[in-house]
């Protein structure tokens, strides 16, 4: 860990003093009661600042949440416990407000990114914070919530965000990935970002994708040719509604579903914390790790490759200049998909949180006109995204298959070592 700032430093010698007094008043009215409310209240200010008014790029705007997500659930076990805290060496809290730590935990990690927000972070924390009784507990959480915040900012320094890492577009060539004039590479810096928990980017990097020669190739080629065209007449309008659903924003339709499960089960903060940290920490490497293959590989997208399809050498693909994706083409790679990194990794996470594979959950569509989608299973949900990015035309089922197999890995094993119960 990077050595502690001064200001954490400071922090925790007055949670050191306050928590003498904060402790011995846990028990009486002054303390916050251990709901999830303002945990809740704070992951929907965290999208608004992130995607709403920051507008950041789906990719990475799991890292900013993450960061800020991290903060919280560090604070909130430190005061109430259960569960084993992030890289974090705050000291036990027991009697602190909750709903202070929260606030300031929060607030001060999206001021230190998204400064130019601060006033409108400002109001929120000012108006949430006046709100908590005055008194030794809310004094105490407030220097949690503090400490949580700069540790964390202390922790990431030099971890790559929005790095130049000198990357340039490849030359023009059969399998190469293209990207239109006039459009720049999207965050090529994540793919060397420093992860949140994995080891590296490329702890769990995939193999290459198929050879242009390889009945593979032409299989996954005629596929989404076929099934992703706009004008398609094999899709179904039940698929194209299922493609056009997974268009929705993933940062605001996943922390949806977070505070949806928080909130019909009646979850603790300790527990709504546990669950928003983890979802965005896995998303965030699931995504590192993917973008480290994407541009390691820099494999050729359907809306470029179907148009050129007689340059690949292969007798069974025929090129298709009208060919156009049913959804626009991000601008990165092709290979491994983004979107199966993505919500594998989040199957993962909700099976784990609830305990069971048999999910039972309803995802919110962001997409006007798209209803939400009930999923029995996580598998259900993994099994649906592979699908919808062939039909969406903007991904192979080869580039699906490996994407969700790498989020899978990347949670599977992050989630046998972090967020784990109190020894």
């Amino acid at each position: 860990m990077k050595a502690r700032s001064t200001k954490y430093i400071i922090g925790l010698f007055l949670i050191a003093m306050l928590l003498t007094n904060a402790a011995s008043s846990a028990r009486t009215a002054e303390a916050s009661p251990a709901g999830s409310a303002s945990v809740i209240a704070w992951n929907a200010i965290t999208i608004r600042t992130v995607i709403t008014l920051g507008q950041q790029p789906a990719p990475a705007s799991f890292v900013y949440a993450a960061f800020v997500q991290a903060a919280v659930y560090n604070a909130v076990i430190a005061i109430e416990g259960g569960y084993r805290p992030y890289k974090s060496s705050l000291p036990a809290s027991p009697g602190a407000s909750v709903d202070a730590a929260v606030a300031t935990a929060a607030h001060n990690v999206l001021v230190y990114y998204f400064p130019q927000q601060q006033t409108a972070l400002d109001n929120d924390y000012f108006a949430f914070k006046d709100a908590i009784p005055d008194g030794m507990a809310k004094t105490a959480g407030i220097a949690v919530g503090a400490a949580a915040a700069d540790e964390i900012i202390a922790l990431r320094q030099g971890d790559g965000l929005n790095a130049d890492i000198g990357f340039s577009m490849p030359s023009p060539a059969p399998e190469v990935w293209e990207l239109p004039e006039n459009v720049n590479p999207l965050v090529p810096w994540l793919s060397q970002l420093r992860p949140f928990m994995l080891k590296s980017p490329d702890q769990f990097r995939p193999g290459p994708p198929p050879r242009l020669n390889s009945r593979t190739w032409a299989k996954q080629y005629n596929e989404t040719r076929l099934y992703g065209d706009r004008y398609s007449e094999a899709r179904s309008s039940e698929q194209t509604t299922i493609a056009r659903f997974w268009s929705s924003d993933p940062l605001t339709q996943y922390n949806l579903t977070y505070q949806q499960i928080a909130t019909t089960r009646g979850s603790s903060a300790a527990q709504a914390a546990r669950l928003m940290a983890m979802g965005n920490m896995v998303a965030a490497d699931a995504l590192i790790g993917c973008f480290d293959a994407k541009y390691h590989y820099l494999f050729w997208r359907p809306a470029f490759a179907i148009s050129q399809g007689e340059s690949d050498g292969n007798d069974d693909t025929t090129a298709d200049p009208n060919f156009a994706p049913l959804l626009g083409t991000p601008p990165h790679p092709e290979y491994p998909s983004a979107h199966n990194c993505l919500t594998s990794s989040q199957a993962e996470v909700f099976a784990k949180f609830l305990g069971t594979r048999h999910i039972k959950m309803t995802i919110p569509s962001t997409v006007t006109g798209v209803p939400a989608r009930y999923y029995a299973t996580s598998t259900d949900l993994t099994k649906e995204i592979i699908n919808a990015r062939v039909w969406a035309g903007i991904h192979y089922r080869g580039s699906d298959v490996a994407g969700a197999n790498l989020g899978r890995k990347i949670a599977q094993w992050t989630l046998k070592r972090y967020f784990l119960p109190e020894k």
